[in-house]
């Protein structure tokens, strides 16, 4: 559910003369031409998740990389006792409508992002050409008796309460760790720690939009448009539990498995990538 390298883009390089920044704000970056691809991170990331994606396609595609509430460029929603998912995305939906009118896209999400993703394909589905989702968290999608929402809901009370009693390096640990392994956040520098520490509050804002999103999986099924699922074989049981759950129910959806965790976008990312690009090529309007 989250990306704890979001500076990795500081590494990655950016004399690439396929790159046309066509516009830019705080909250997201578009460059590239061609017909839009908009990317949504994962928690504890930003719009720079997608700088390799984006190197892939934006040489044939204007891709839009756009920071979700409380993260990079965007500041944190006014009243978080009620934000929703829904909240998250009609704001994706007024950024994008804003760069690109009523033209179609191409909608990808990774994670939280992907929750997201799903949420606004329920509401404009025909504003799309395509959905490419990596391990969406939407637990509601978590039947009442699974033991995999039962693991969520234990994860996200820990984390409240730890962020209750101000210890949000505790929080930010038992998070960090849940997604990319034991150790994980201990092993990280103390400023990449601290920095971390900054975002634990949204993170337990998106748990909230995610377990209490009242969509159904038959509300879903009204997304009639290509969707290209990926899930991870070593990531935790309940993102996979979501994206078999989204297999058996909706349609038109290729799926692919690859050899990684919840952080395979980053981890590995040429794999991910080169499965969406092929997918997003194919799915090309006439």
């Amino acid at each position: 559910m989250m990306l704890f390298l979001t500076q990795y883009a500081k590494n990655f390089p950016t004399a690439n003369k396929t790159m046309i920044t066509m516009s830019s704000s705080p909250e997201y970056t578009c460059q590239g031409s061609g017909t839009p691809v908009i990317m949504l991170h994962s928690s504890m990331s930003s719009k720079e998740q997608w700088l390799k994606l984006s190197s892939r396609l934006n040489s044939d595609f204007h891709t839009i990389a756009i920071d979700l509430y409380g993260y990079g460029g965007c500041k944190a929603p006014k009243d978080p006792s009620s934000f929703t998912l829904s909240k998250e995305a009609r704001r994706i939906d007024d950024i994008v409508t804003k760069l690109i009118g009523t033209e179609h896209f191409h909608l990808v999400g990774h994670s939280y992002g992907g929750a997201t993703a799903l949420c606004f394909a329920h509401t404009n589905p025909e504003r799309l050409i395509s959905l490419s989702l990596f391990e969406p968290v939407a637990f509601h999608l978590l039947a009442k008796q699974d033991p995999a929402r039962a693991i969520i809901l234990k994860l996200a009370e820990d984390i409240s309460t730890y962020i209750d009693k101000e210890k949000h390096s505790l929080a930010t640990e038992m998070f960090v760790d849940f997604w990319s392994g034991k150790g994980t956040y201990k092993s990280l520098r103390k400023s990449k720690r601290s920095f971390l520490d900054g975002f634990i509050k949204k993170v337990a804002l998106d748990f909230q939009a995610g377990i209490n999103e009242p969509l159904t999986i038959k509300e879903y099924q009204q997304i009639q448009i290509p969707i290209c699922l990926i899930r991870g074989a070593q990531s935790p049981l309940p993102t996979r539990q979501i994206t078999y759950n989204l297999e058996a129910t909706l349609s038109q959806m290729e799926t692919h498995q690859v050899d990684g965790g919840h952080m395979s976008p980053i981890s590995h990312a040429n794999i991910v990538n080169r499965i969406w690009e092929t997918f997003i090529r194919s799915k090309q309007l006439d």
